[in-house]
């Protein structure tokens, strides 16, 4: 069964991306960020936009998350990653969090060393320092470490770049709504 996916982005860093993924990938939902609000300075503070956001993401079951330059500088991205995890407060009967994957976007030329780095084995490694603390602290974090060298499940939240994101997205996205279905309780999750 194809997953519905919310996107959560910095549009004017991201909005081709958001738009290459839902042509490529036809014949689902996608919910995204509002791009009337300034993703860096908006912050929710009336209850109708709160709960908005939350029905938006609670009509899906992964949010995608694009990485960017300006990751850290977003007040909105941490704020679609916290209604990801927890949509109870303005949704009490919604108590199943939602899949996460974040995707790195390159910079010109293909390159992601703003963000990334191969690590052993050939596996691609964000640089946590940059990420918003809500999303690093949701990485390699299992309660047993029993995925170390698996990139779907060694992390709540696991970062990919975007060619591979392409390449396997039906897998990730799997992988994402199975942690967050079925094996939520393995993970020691930072809301």
């Amino acid at each position: 069964m194809k997953k519905n996916v919310y996107i959560s982005y910095i549009p004017q860093e991201s909005m081709n991306y958001k738009f290459k993924l839902m042509d490529r990938f036809k014949g689902r939902k996608y919910k995204h960020t509002d791009e009337s609000f300034d993703v860096n300075t908006t912050t929710l503070e009336n209850e109708e936009d709160q709960v908005l956001l939350a029905k938006n993401i609670s009509r899906t079951d992964v949010t995608v998350v694009f990485i960017s330059r300006s990751v850290l500088e977003s007040k909105w991205i941490p704020l679609e990653v916290a209604y990801s995890l927890d949509l109870t407060t303005h949704l009490p009967k919604i108590e199943k969090p939602r899949g996460i994957v974040g995707v790195v976007i390159p910079d010109k030329g293909n390159d992601y060393s703003y963000m990334m780095k191969k690590g052993k084995k050939g596996i691609w490694y964000a640089d946590k320092d940059k990420l918003p603390a809500i999303i690093s602290s949701n990485m390699f974090n299992e309660k047993v470490i029993q995925n170390k060298y698996n990139v779907d499940y060694n992390s709540f939240i696991s970062l990919y770049r975007w060619e591979d994101f392409l390449y396997s997205f039906d897998k990730i996205i799997n992988a994402a709504y199975d942690k967050a279905t079925n094996t939520f309780e393995d993970y020691n999750i930072t809301k």
